[in-house]
This record gives C-alpha cells, sequence and structure tokens, in this order.
C-alpha cells in the first residue's frame, strides 16, 4: 500500500492543491490550513467561514509558491495573502470577513492533523452510490492505493500506527463527514444523496483522521507501513 496522492488546502474551504512530496509536520501538512476566513455577519459575527455556509468558496483555489499563499479565482487572476486578499474574499462572497493563520497558536482543522482516505473504500463508495466520484469531493491529505488493498479497512486502523516517508501518524478517529462531499468540485452543485448514502450504509464516515507523531518528508510512491 503507498500514497498515490497527496493535497494541502491553504486556506480552509477553498480548493487546494495536488503535491508530489511535502514535509508533514506536527499538527499537519506544510502550509495545510495555514488561513481561515471569519465571518462578520451579524447572525454570524466571530465565527469561522466554510463552504457549508458559503459553497462557492470551494470555486477559489488556493496555491502555495516560494513560501507565499495566493487564492486564484476562474479567469485567473491571483491574490495574495494579505490586505488585497481579504477584500477580494469579502466583495466575492458579499459579506464582511477576516483572516486568521494558524500560526498564531490556533489550529484551523475542523478535527485532527491529516486525514488519510483509501482508494478502495472510494470506489467501493462509487459502486455504491452509482455515479463517479471524484476524491477531492473528500478534501483529503494522503490518498493510498495498492493491489493488496481492500474496501474500508481503514476502519480497523483506529489507535494504529503507521510510517511513511519519513513521518510517523497514529490513526485517531473515523471522520464523520459533513455535506461538503456533496457539492460537485466543478458545478458545486449539491447532490444530498451522497451523504444519505453515508448516512445510511457507513455511520455518515468516510476516511480517518490521524496525529502527528513524528514528522518528516512524504512523497507519493511512498509505502504506508504498520508500525509494531
Amino acid at each position: 500500500m503507498r500514497v498515490t496522492h497527496l493535497y494541502r488546502y491553504p486556506v480552509k474551504s477553498m480548493a487546494g492543491e495536488a503535491l508530489e512530496s511535502t514535509k508533514v509536520e506536527y499538527g499537519g501538512l506544510a502550509f495545510d490550513r495555514l488561513y481561515a476566513f471569519i465571518d462578520h455577519t451579524p447572525h454570524r459575527d466571530g465565527k469561522k467561514l466554510t463552504a457549508r455556509q458559503v459553497p462557492r468558496m470551494l470555486g477559489l483555489r488556493a496555491s502555495t509558491r516560494d513560501g507565499e499563499v495566493s487564492v486564484i479565482r476562474a479567469d485567473g487572476a491571483a491574490f495574495r495573502v494579505g490586505h488585497d486578499l481579504t477584500e477580494f474574499v469579502a466583495a466575492t462572497l458579499g459579506r464582511p470577513v477576516s483572516m486568521v493563520t494558524r500560526r498564531d497558536g490556533e489550529s484551523l482543522h475542523d478535527a485532527h492533523d491529516v486525514l488519510v482516505l483509501n482508494a478502495a473504500s472510494l470506489r467501493a463508495l462509487q459502486e455504491e452510490w452509482g455515479k463517479p466520484l471524484d476524491v477531492v469531493r473528500f478534501r483529503p491529505n494522503i490518498v493510498l492505493d495498492g493491489p493488496e488493498v481492500t474496501a474500508y479497512e481503514e476502519e480497523g486502523w483506529i489507535g494504529r500506527s503507521f510510517g511513511v516517508g519519513g513521518a510517523c501518524l497514529t490513526v485517531v478517529e473515523a471522520n464523520v463527514r459533513c455535506g461538503i462531499p456533496t457539492l460537485d468540485p466543478q458545478t458545486l452543485q449539491p447532490d444530498p444523496s451522497l451523504l444519505t448514502l453515508l448516512v445510511e450504509r457507513h455511520r455518515q464516515c468516510f476516511g480517518v483522521y490521524c496525529r502527528v507523531t513524528q514528522s518528516g518528508a512524504v512523497a507519493c510512491g511512498d509505502e504506508w507501513v504498520p508500525l509494531p
């Protein structure tokens, strides 16, 4: 079983970027969920803004280059982190926002450091649902696959530790899914039947959350190795 895809999402609830390699740090992949936006509409003032409230956030793509994060809109225009980005996001989403960073010590993940997804489980779920499933619907960090991989075997990994590249991860819990995977990543149109399927057949869970217990570099092709 090996890493086939790596993803990070420099701005929470925006589309992210595929990687060939990355540093896995204590707290998550380098630059993953480094920034988030805070909603300042009267009924949500001070709460994090996500695609659950504003699905079109997923239509903005966050990218990292030379240590700087930019947000790219559909026409290719890029806005770097800073005053112009905050103004752009506020105008695009039609609501007042401010930006926070996990460099201030606050975790911006929904739960734990790293989300791992088993590609065999994705194929099985696609067959159950009867429609194509793009892996990015589920916003994983690490995708695993291999000829020996069986669907949903990750459900038995809770509490176990694994080495991957130079890092070590401990599987903490299954990921209880919200409504974001119901949004088509290309059209942003929702299909609630996917969440209904997860609720009825999979306890609303898909993928597993991990805690980083040793930092290190990870690359596509690295083996996922059970630790004693």
